[in-house]
This record gives structure tokens, C-alpha cells and sequence, in this order.
């Protein structure tokens, strides 16, 4: 007599075989859904770039530098020494020709209240150049002197643009993509996308040149691809955990922009990498002007 197997592992077996299943098919699904929102967030972007380039905003920038002193005592009982900077700026959203590249310029205009110098040009002069290669030339210096007015580390990605340069259609190919779920943002109903660089060369370096690898998620509405909210870490990659001290952070938020009709930065948060201590910012954007092609500005709130 032979004896008869027992049904229960083929229910088991049918149950597992029946959860893988639907394990895929949700995979699949999710992946069919991320392909179409990257696919919608790059088509927004593609034509965002030419609707914001032709903006410029005020910018009032609060920064924060806290280092630790007193080494060798329990950090509870260490003093901190303490500095803070408020910058005054206008700030253009520029697309360089060719479609190369954001360059966000930031024009420092007062530091603590007082009025500084820019070498090169005020922005708004620059601007109304309209001479491309003028413009890159000169905004490339007003960057690097408006630079030299941060706390901590030396860093130029501390613009709001920097988000639309990493997320831009582009360099998808650098970067892993996943769906963490769904967020509002203001009211509106957005999907998460985890973003991950994984490949050299990276799109920011530091100032030695060595490369630093982005993380980040951006909130994205799902029928339209428009972007709400990006936060991103830049760090150098490892085989330890990287402490947050030695990261540098940014969130940028956006908002719609009735009379421009179109999404504007908002606010944006930084956290940097000060030696033996900790910076933050904060900004925020307001006065909003188009920059038309007979070369003036238009206020727009």
C-alpha cells in the first residue's frame, strides 16, 4: 500500500505560487507606472526650462554656521561658537545655450544689510545684454563672487535650480529610480520617486575634484509630471555611512505661480559641512519679474 501525500503542502504551494504572482504583477505594474511618470516629469521639465529662464526672483537667504570647541570635555558641555549671515540677493533660473546645463546665478546685493559689490555686473545689467556668450562669461563671475559669501564649506549647489539640473531628462541614465509611495504637497496629490546615483563621473564634485554621489526623492504630480518638492543628499560613496555632519542637504519647494502661470521656487533648506560643526540656510522667494525680449523686467506680483 502506498501512502497518499498529504494535500496541505499543494495548498501551500498553490498559496505561494499565487502570492508570487501577484508579486510580479505588482512589480510590473509599479514599473509600468514609474517608466510613465520619469517619462511625464521629463517632458515637463524639457519644457519648463525656457518658461523659467525667462524669470528672475529676490532672494532672502538666513544662514546659520555651529562648530563645536572645547575638545576633550563631554559635548554636552562643550561651547559652541556661533555665526549667522543674511544675504540679500536677485537670482535668474538660466538654461545655459544648447541646453547644457541650469546655471543658477545668485547677484548678492546686501550681506547683513549692507550693500556689496559684485564683480562682473549686477545681474539685472547682465541680463539685458541678451549676448550668450557675455551672459555665461559674466554670470560665471557672479557666481563665483556671490559664492564667497557662504558660511562653511565653498559650494555653488546651494541654488534652487540644482534640483532641475539633476532630475533633467538627461541624466536619467544615471541614476536608479523606485516608487515610494504617495504625499501631498499643499493640497496636491503627488507620487514619491527615490532617486539614487550610481555611476562615475557624478554630476557634482567637490572643490578637489573628487566625486560625490546624489540621493534624493522628488514629489511629482502624477498627470502632469510637474515637480513640487525635491529633497537630495550629496555625499561621497563608501563602504561606511557617511554621518549626516559631512553631507551636504537640500529641499526645495515649489509653488504655482498664478500670474506667471507656472511653477516658481518657493522655499528652499540647506543643511553643510562646516569643520567641527553644523550649517543650516533657509531661503525664500518672492517678486517674481519675466524678463522679456525688449530687454526688461516685468513684475509680476
Amino acid at each position: 500500500m502506498h501512502p497518499q501525500r498529504s494535500p496541505v503542502p499543494r495548498v501551500a504551494l498553490g498559496l505561494t505560487l499565487c502570492a508570487m504572482a501577484l508579486r510580479a504583477a505588482a512589480a510590473a505594474q509599479d514599473g509600468d507606472e514609474l517608466d510613465l511618470i520619469l517619462n511625464r516629469l521629463g517632458v515637463y521639465l524639457l519644457t519648463y526650462e525656457s518658461e523659467l529662464s525667462t524669470v528672475v526672483a529676490e532672494e532672502r537667504y538666513e544662514q546659520r554656521e555651529t562648530r563645536r570647541m572645547a575638545a576633550g570635555i563631554p559635548e554636552a558641555n562643550r561651547l559652541a561658537s556661533v555665526r549667522t549671515r543674511k544675504l540679500e540677493s536677485d537670482v535668474a533660473f538660466l538654461r545655459l545655450p544648447g541646453g547644457e546645463a541650469w546655471f543658477g546665478v545668485r547677484d548678492v546685493k546686501k550681506v547683513d544689510g549692507r550693500a556689496v559689490s559684485t564683480e562682473g555686473g549686477r545681474l539685472l545689467d547682465v541680463l539685458q545684454r541678451l549676448n550668450a556668450t557675455r551672459l555665461i562669461e559674466d554670470g560665471a563671475r557672479i557666481v563665483a563672487a556671490s559664492a564667497a559669501h557662504n558660511l562653511g564649506s565653498p559650494r555653488t549647489i546651494n541654488m534652487p535650480s540644482t534640483p532641475l539640473e539633476v532630475l533633467h531628462p538627461t541624466h536619467h541614465v544615471q541614476f536608479m529610480f523606485k516608487l515610494r509611495g504617495r504625499g501631498k504637497v499643499d493640497g496636491t496629490e503627488t507620487m514619491k520617486v527615490e532617486f539614487d546615483e550610481f555611476d562615475v563621473p557624478t554630476l557634482i564634485n567637490d572643490f578637489k575634484g573628487e566625486p560625490l554621489f546624489i540621493r534624493g526623492t522628488a514629489w511629482v504630480e502624477p498627470g502632469n509630471g510637474r515637480l513640487w518638492r525635491v529633497e537630495m543628499t550629496v555625499r561621497p560613496r563608501t563602504s561606511v555611512n557617511v554621518p549626516r555632519s559631512f553631507q551636504n542637504f537640500l529641499r526645495v519647494d515649489f509653488m504655482l505661480h498664478q500670474e506667471l502661470g507656472l511653477m516658481v521656487p518657493k522655499h528652499m533648506d540647506e543643511e553643510f559641512f562646516v569643520p567641527g560643526g553644523r550649517g543650516t540656510g533657509a531661503a525664500t522667494y518672492s517678486n517674481y519679474r519675466r524678463f522679456t525680449t525688449a530687454a526688461r523686467l516685468v513684475p509680476q506680483n
